[in-house]
């Protein structure tokens, strides 16, 4: 080992000492920034990836709509059905509806889907009764929906679409339509468990009076990524219908959480830049306290890079220890997070923040390597720089200037 690595660990753990003042605050504060940076790009990355799976879960990676409901969704369906950039399309209605149980009502968000189509994303959520249960006489509900209506699997609702209002303002006297609740489904997105009603297609025409039209067309693509793209191909030749590639779909709430990422990123990474400049002030206070020690070096012959390295070195080993003891760190916080999140909401009386503005009932995390990579290197780099500084200062002093000032 090279004498100055080995004086470098002497100075930052001296030998009898368990918790060196000087080393711990150091580590422990680059710690705390990384820990604080990494949390926030993991939770905002999960808020991202999850909004972008419910969006493809719920609209598609492709939805063809058009000004007027489309007449013939079946034949179309199956044209682009045939194309070889798409898995699957399904055509769909929807639109709200009160739905009642007795002094009990709602909005539901009532969806006309296909049954039989196995790719239906809704069957991984159903957390009682089955989804292949359901047929023109029952239902799905969201789980908030049937708290609020309080009805469990077997129970029966009426459900009361907007084209029957219109028939009773003609004279006539419609009658609700009745369902049996045959599943219930959690998704975790508040916004589609509050709301959420599924029935087959062919009721839902059959009580908006859609007769054979729908509202659109959920395209299944063999590649998500590339909707963009397949979106604008498929448009070709058919001028009155719009496709809407998934990244279109809440478009500006997506570039809000990615601005909001990037602003918080800057905004802990101050956190770590304040850690590195304190590291550096320490060590220009080393550096002074110990000008007895940097003119002895010099003058037994130690190179001026010798010296530099000496205290540059501590810089370097604070930030790669603190950066490891930052990721222990960002692993122990998102793992207790919903109990922190918890106490938060108790403390301030907020309510569920993540529910209200995030629409999720637990808080998403997603790890990207990259964030990781990115939080390693800048703490690096500005703990080396903060240990570099007074490193050079040390290394240009001449060892008759060290002693005297000693």
């Amino acid at each position: 080992m090279p004498w100055f690595l080995h004086l470098a660990l002497r100075q930052l753990f001296p030998p009898g000492k368990r918790f060196p003042a000087f080393a711990t605050v150091s580590i422990l504060g680059v710690a705390l920034g990384v820990a604080s940076l990494l949390v926030v790009q993991t939770v905002m990355n999960g808020f991202g990836e999850e909004h972008r799976l419910r969006i493809r879960e719920s609209f598609g990676d492709c939805q063809v709509v058009a000004a007027v409901p489309i007449d013939q969704p079946e034949a179309l369906a199956k044209e682009l059905a045939a194309r070889p950039e798409v898995a699957s399309a399904t055509p769909f209605a929807e639109g709200p509806a009160l739905a009642r149980n007795g002094d009990f009502s709602g909005i539901a968000q009532v969806r006309g889907i296909d049954p039989t189509d196995p790719g239906q994303p809704a069957r991984k959520y159903v957390v009682g009764g089955s989804f292949d249960d359901l047929d023109d006489g029952r239902i799905i509900l969201g789980y908030g929906l049937a708290r609020a209506l309080r009805v469990r699997v077997g129970d029966r609702i009426e459900v009361w679409s907007p084209a029957m209002a219109e028939r009773a303002e003609k004279g006539k006297a419609p009658l609700p339509a009745e369902f049996e609740v045959c599943a219930v489904i959690v998704t975790g997105f508040t916004e589609v468990d509050n709301a959420a009603a599924l029935i087959p297609l062919r009721r839902f025409r059959e009580i908006w009076n859609l007769g054979p039209r729908a509202h659109g067309l959920t395209l299944r693509l063999k590649d998500p990524v590339l909707a963009e793209s397949t979106a604008a191909s498929l448009a070709l030749g058919h001028p009155e219908l719009r496709f809407r590639p998934w990244q279109d779909i809440k478009k500006d709430f997506l570039a809000a959480i990615r601005f909001e990422k990037t602003m918080l990123f800057f905004l802990m990474f101050i956190i770590t830049l304040v850690a590195s400049f304190s590291i550096g002030s320490t060590l220009f206070s080393a550096v002074i306290r110990r000008s007895r020690e940097v003119g002895v070096l010099a003058a037994l012959g130690a190179a001026r890079w010798q010296v530099a390295a000496l205290f540059g070195l501590q810089g370097l080993l604070i930030g790669a220890l603190g950066t490891l003891f930052g990721f222990v760190l960002t692993w122990t916080i998102l793992s207790f997070r919903e109990g922190i999140l918890a106490t938060i909401n108790g403390l301030f009386g907020g309510g569920d923040m993540v529910a209200n503005v995030y629409q999720f009932s637990k808080v998403p995390l997603h790890y990207d390597a990259t964030d990781f990579v990115i939080a390693a290197a800048f703490t690096l780099l500005t703990t080396a720089i903060a240990g570099l500084v007074p490193a050079l200062w040390a290394a240009g002093r001449k060892p008759s200037e060290a002693m005297r000032d000693a």
